[in-house]
């Protein structure tokens, strides 16, 4: 009975908008959306394309889709509907940008460095992209050409707060430890409630054995709202250098409990015995 009852409402439900027009459907899709009803959102955008398929909205509403399918974890989907928002509009960036993030979502790096490089070949000013190519440079391993973007956005926003973060994390990825220390403490000196700036210092300290400055930065980035399995993995460490197993231990396990990888957490708990 309960199958045959969702199939009656999906009939119905498919009844009730079919007899809607185009711009009625687009209207309750938003309203589905501002609702967070994702489901009822892309089903009622899915049925006001196949209405009208050649109507210029589509283009948008394509992007919407993605948007939804997305926030519904249907990230293949969602690159089905930003692609083919981009054939229908290719010159547009902002349809290029939710790709690009979508991209890193999905982990596909170097596709996502096509679409950002893409936008910058027609606006090479545009921060947020090269802010997010920034990044992706960064974790590949790219320091100088994330270096490169990070002061292309200085030299046109030079307090922008980003930017030297992201100069500072190159400092880490160099390993120049003390000169992250003194560039984090800058950044703090005009950012004084930024908890990840706390937490980013604390682990410069770290790397110089500076236990006592590392755990005090760590409790004000707590303190700020930084909840992350990171911050217990680094103060767990501290504390291991501390020899307090048992509080290491505590840590490992609450960042275990966070959704921290297994093979970062196991050898850090084998150290507690």
């Amino acid at each position: 009975m309960k199958k045959i009852f969702i199939i009656f409402i999906t009939i119905f439900v498919g009844a009730n908008l079919s007899a809607q027009s185009y711009e009625e459907l687009v209207n309750k899709s938003f309203d589905f959306a501002d609702a967070k009803d994702y489901t009822g959102a892309e089903l009622t955008l899915k049925q006001a394309m196949r209405l009208e398929p050649d109507n210029p909205m589509n283009s948008a509403l394509l992007l919407n889709l993605g948007t939804y399918q997305r926030n519904l974890g249907k990230l293949d989907e969602a690159l089905i509907s930003y692609n083919a928002a981009l054939g229908r509009s290719p010159q547009a960036t902002f349809l290029l940008h939710n790709r690009a993030a979508l991209y890193c979502e999905m982990g596909s790096y170097d596709n996502a460095l096509i679409d950002y490089s893409s936008i910058l070949a027609k606006d090479p000013d545009d921060m947020e992209a090269l802010y997010r190519r920034a990044l992706i440079f960064t974790t590949r391993g790219g320091l100088l050409e994330a270096e490169a973007d990070f002061n292309k956005i200085l030299a046109k926003d030079p307090e922008n707060l980003d930017a030297k973060s992201g100069l500072a994390m190159l400092l880490k990825r160099r390993e120049q430890w003390e000169e992250a220390e003194i560039a984090y403490t800058y950044l703090l000196s005009k950012n004084k409630n930024n908890a990840e700036l706390y937490f980013q210092r604390a682990e410069a300290y770290f790397q110089q054995k500076k236990l006592a400055r590392t755990l005090e930065d760590l409790s004000k980035a707590l303190s700020l709202g930084y909840d992350y399995p990171t911050l217990y993995i680094l103060r767990g460490r501290v504390r291991l250098a501390q020899y307090d197993k048992y509080s290491a231990k505590q840590d490992f396990l609450k960042a275990q409990e966070m959704g921290a990888q297994e093979d970062i957490i196991e050898p850090l708990l084998k150290l507690c015995k």
